[in-house]
């Protein structure tokens, strides 16, 4: 069976899509933001845990598709 050729809005709606995904989960992440200082996270600091879901999606997502187009 041969694969099917996407095209480029395809693949735009998809990363659109998972660009609101990352989103979701920064959201998540900045009204976390009163947890962490309970925990003693530094308020100037903050910034940082923002990042780390949408940097995540950025290095994650393309890795699982690759191996996932290849099962």
């Amino acid at each position: 069976m041969q694969k099917r050729t996407l095209s480029f809005w395809e693949i735009w709606n998809m990363s659109f899509g998972f660009l609101g995904i990352q989103l979701g989960f920064a959201l998540q992440n900045a009204n976390a933001s009163r947890i962490l200082q309970i925990f003693g996270a530094d308020v100037h600091e903050l910034s940082w845990f923002w990042l780390v879901a949408p940097i995540t999606g950025l290095i994650v997502q393309p890795i699982i598709g690759y191996y996932s187009d290849r099962t």
